[in-house]
């Protein structure tokens, strides 16, 4: 596989990670073996969260004896400092080691909560006192927001980013990654499927690999052919063939007027409506995570948001992707609202 270094981290990766979401749906045993392949294949860098469950601590559990070999990278959602820190601990335990190579701001995707990870007290003091400590040698963030994060970017604090990008997500090619190659920060890759949405995920991590933008991108990955393949691809061309070209424009003829990419232009909603998790949570956030604890009441309640829709079309005003909202909200309000009544939890 390509190798490259991680903008100025001075991290030497492979162009194809680890993304550590879908190894929660799977038993132990399975996720440490399926971890335990990448190494073996090559791969270098582990991407995980304190949100994702398990998901550490089966990192953890594989790569112990393997510690200086790999790049451990997770992340914390937490905006004060004291929650942070204690975060921090929870996951070097999970990961069994004394230091995490790049440590990331989850989801820093509003003004607001930059605002509040600055404060003092907040998220970003505590985190240059623990990478003052050696806890943390590399600081990071993640968003799903190009334009707040390329405002973040400039301030010069973090080494390196996490955005979502494929063939249907490309808004982060506008102004984004390239004030990332000017100022070195390493960009990671995330949804390179686009949440399981793509009829193709060969040709579209092909598509993902093959930009030049991208230092790593970390498919989700919860089997061992997966991984494999996924090996398979990354180590081959990313010269796309005319089939792989036409399936793209398929899904982009398909997908594109239905795709939310979760920039969160539509909110907020008038009358309170999550509208970005009703459209992603079936094709995205179920098929990549499963149903975790808690999901039930929190789609239900989503879904039972919906019907306050009065439709009055300022969300597709706001949306860059011209989204008929209005038509598919409730069309995916009904289809979670019949999940729900499978697991008999409406």
């Amino acid at each position: 596989m390509q190798e490259t270094v991680l903008g100025r981290t001075g991290l030497k990766i492979k162009r194809l990670g680890f993304g550590g979401i879908p190894i929660q749906r799977v038993s132990e045993e399975e996720a440490i073996s399926v971890v335990r392949r990448c190494y073996e294949l090559g791969i270098n860098y582990y991407d995980t969260a304190r949100a994702y469950s398990v998901s550490e601590e089966r990192i953890g559990k594989a790569l112990e004896d393997v510690r200086d070999e790999v790049i451990l990278a997770t992340k914390s959602g937490r905006r004060d400092g004291k929650s942070m820190l204690e975060e921090l601990d929870i996951s070097l335990g999970n990961l069994r080691t004394d230091y995490v190579d790049v440590f990331q701001l989850h989801n820093v995707s509003s003004k607001d909560a930059w605002k509040k990870i600055k404060e003092p007290g907040g998220a970003l003091e505590a985190l240059y006192k623990a990478k003052g400590e050696g806890k943390i040698l590399h600081l990071g963030v993640t968003s799903h927001d190009p334009a707040v994060l390329t405002e973040i970017v400039r301030e010069d604090i973090f080494e390196t980013i996490m955005i979502p990008h494929n063939y249907l997500t490309y808004q982060p090619e506008e102004e984004l990654f390239p004030i990332c190659s000017e100022m070195n920060v390493g960009t990671v890759i995330m949804k390179p499927f686009g949440g399981g949405a793509f009829s193709n995920a060969n040709t579209a991590l092909k598509f993902s690999l093959g930009k030049e933008y991208s230092d790593v991108v970390i498919p989700g990955v919860a089997h061992i052919h997966e991984v494999e393949e996924n090996v398979k691809i990354a180590s081959g061309s990313y010269v796309l063939s005319d089939m792989e070209q036409e399936l793209i424009e398929k899904d982009r003829k398909e997908l594109d007027r239905e795709f939310c990419r979760a920039c969160g232009y539509c909110q907020p909603c008038t009358k309170g409506i999550p509208i970005s998790y009703v459209m992603r949570a079936e094709s995205q956030f179920l098929k990549r995570m499963g149903w975790r604890p808690g999901m039930e009441e929190q789609i239900a309640n989503a879904v039972k948001a919906t019907y306050e829709c009065i439709k009055c079309g300022a969300c597709e005003d706001r949306c860059p992707y011209h989204l008929r909202i209005r038509m598919l909200l409730p069309q995916k309000a009904h289809s979670l609202r019949k999940l729900l009544e499978e697991r008999n939890a409406w």
